[in-house]
């Protein structure tokens, strides 16, 4: 008894450690751009091309790194200010993934496997960009409700929102801080810090919450269980995104939690990495908060549909070892 519970404190708090520097950076950043992007900024200089729209949509979350929980509420204000839902869709699927810190993380959580980095990117691409192309054929004003929703009923991660007036909070935000006085400057400076504390606290329950799935897993669920899964790809990637799903772990850590299931297929750790800065609890919430049903819905099925296939196919093509 003693020695399974050595093993699960052991595995709960390697994940945990690893992942939290990665959690507390893309807090840091989110709380930055949720706070201090101006409202009209985003839409002012983008192109209307179709080709051009998937290409800025799969590669602002470079400029603009943010997490699962931060993506939405830009989003939002994106297709309000008529940005073309190819583009607001396509970034909001990728931006979590594609972006230094995600980036970073998957590298450095596989030791250095490139392959796991670029399988994933592979993935969540050819899903982001489906469904851009699937909304895109429309007026953005139809993909959100009607009535006006606020987005801080449905998630909490972001205080930011919780009041009218958040901009005012960090109206002279970096680089324009070193202008402000004094004391002006170091109030914004602690609600920056302390947003971003925040932040992290909330999405930490959510990594808290991954660390334990993957200790429990490896003490106390049955070997021939585990088996069956490791040694059928279709299962493997079912289990996988459906732990995903579940868990809701920040994409700035789920890479730690992945590599925690050493004898799960690569494909089947590809599911997770994939599926989880896509479809989870908590974004299943916001999509039906921010959303029309339709549109929700797609935006749940079709990802899960996409990761699936092409994580099986991967899975058959390549063979169990990779």
């Amino acid at each position: 008894m003693n020695h399974y519970a050595e093993v699960f404190g052991s595995t709960f708090i390697a994940v945990f450690l690893e992942a939290s520097p990665f959690l507390a950076l893309g807090a840091l950043l989110s709380t930055l751009v949720e706070i201090c992007l101006p409202d009209d900024f985003i839409g002012r200089y983008l192109p209307k091309g179709r080709l051009l729209g998937l290409l800025v949509g799969l590669s602002a979350g470079l400029l603009i790194p943010t997490c699962e929980c931060g993506v939405m509420s830009i989003v939002r204000r994106m297709l309000k200010k008529g940005v073309s839902p190819l583009m607001a869709i396509t970034y909001m699927l990728s931006s979590p993934v594609i972006n230094p810190l995600g980036l970073a993380s998957t590298y450095i959580a596989f030791q250095g496997n490139i392959w796991m980095v670029l399988g994933r990117v592979s993935i969540v691409v050819a899903c982001a960009g489906c469904l851009g192309l699937v909304v895109s054929y429309g007026n953005p004003a139809p993909l959100l409700r009607d009535e006006e929703v606020r987005l801080s009923q449905y998630a909490p991660l972001h205080p930011a929102h919780n009041s009218g007036d958040s901009h005012s909070h960090l109206d002279c935000c970096f680089p324009s801080l070193c202008a402000c006085p004094s004391d002006e400057r170091s109030s914004r400076i602690i609600t920056l810090l302390t947003h971003t504390a925040s932040e992290f606290l909330d999405m930490g329950k959510y990594l808290i919450l991954g660390a334990f799935a993957v200790a429990f897993t490896k003490v106390f669920l049955p070997q021939d269980v585990l088996l069956l899964f490791q040694n059928n790809i279709f299962l493997a990637v079912g289990a996988m995104m459906m732990l995903a799903v579940l868990v809701s772990v920040c994409s700035e850590a789920d890479a730690f939690v992945a590599a925690s299931f050493l004898s799960f297929p690569a494909a089947a750790k590809l599911s997770f990495l994939a599926i989880g800065p896509m479809v989870d609890l908590k974004l299943i919430v916001m999509y039906s908060a921010v959303f029309h049903r339709r549109t929700a819905l797609t935006l749940i099925f079709l990802p899960t549909f996409f990761v699936y296939l092409l994580s099986t196919m991967l899975g058959v093509a390549l063979g169990r070892g990779y």
